[in-house]
């Protein structure tokens, strides 16, 4: 089927199959072709890129990717949409879809194997709301050779993710690695069933190899947030705590969101 994103192409699928969206998925299907088709624009894919895509619904965002990129491999958790994706995306030969959760997919290893056959891996999403961050974190922390991540976010959790002045454990892992940017906003409205919010394409360059027990003192550092960086890192260093924060030239009354990442980069040394 072409133009799957059209709205009475999306609904007839869906009547076909019988399907509904589910909250446990967090579905919500796209239904504007020339949203769709400015997302795939943020992307910059092209022939020599393998795509991974993570949900593909019915298959509206993979269409519009498989004609720009070389190969999509999308991982897709709803077994009841196989025979879905089985029609509409029958004509896209350059598709493959694996019915696996993509939080226990070993990215590392994927990417490795695609990056054989591909000079560039990407990555292109539209994220269930509820589970953006564990994905996020589940694709930073893999240290997979990907080379940019596009994913439709929740438009306020974007804001907060590009804001200079907001920091949390996710923000100082995507700083580690790259750097994030707002590309596009989506409105509520070009999706069936709509959402009570707006969304956004929130692309993150991956710049740098990113050192895994950077994860560990962030979510450490911030166990709780009124505490200072000293109370929350005892758990971790003991004894040593104050010895290492001086090294580093840390005040230990400073409270965690008001480190840089720097100060946590030093602080992945004394692990």
């Amino acid at each position: 089927m072409k133009d799957i994103a059209k709205k009475a192409n999306t609904m007839y699928l869906l009547e076909k199959y019988n399907m509904k969206a589910t909250k446990k998925f967090g579905q919500n299907f796209l239904i504007d072709l020339n949203v769709v088709q400015k997302i795939v624009d943020c992307t910059s894919i092209d022939q020599q890129t393998c795509v991974i895509e993570i949900g593909p619904g019915i298959g509206a965002l993979t269409e519009q990717l498989s004609y720009r990129a070389g190969h999509v491999v999308s991982y897709e958790i709803d077994i009841r949409l196989k025979d879905v994706l089985n029609e509409s995306l029958q004509e896209c030969t350059n598709v493959e879809v694996i019915f696996q959760d993509f939080l226990t997919v070993d990215l590392k290893q994927v990417v490795h194997h695609y990056k054989q056959h591909y000079s560039k891996v990407c990555i292109v999403a539209n994220l269930p709301y509820y589970i953006t961050s564990d994905i996020l974190e589940h694709i930073i922390i893999s240290q997979a050779d990907i080379d940019s991540i596009h994913v439709m976010v929740q438009k306020e959790v974007a804001l907060k993710l590009t804001d200079a002045s907001y920091h949390s454990p996710l923000t100082f892992m995507i700083e580690g690695i790259g750097q994030a940017s707002l590309d596009m906003t989506i409105s509520k409205n070009v999706f069936s069933p709509a959402p009570r919010v707006d969304s956004a394409i929130l692309s993150i360059m991956m710049e740098k190899t990113y050192n895994p027990l950077l994860t560990k003192i962030l979510k450490q550092a911030f166990t709780q947030k009124r505490k200072t960086i000293y109370n929350n890192l005892k758990g971790l260093f003991l004894e040593n705590t104050e010895k290492i924060l001086n090294e580093c030239g840390i005040d230990l009354k400073t409270r965690p969101e008001q480190l840089t990442i720097e100060d946590y980069q030093k602080l992945t040394h004394y692990l």
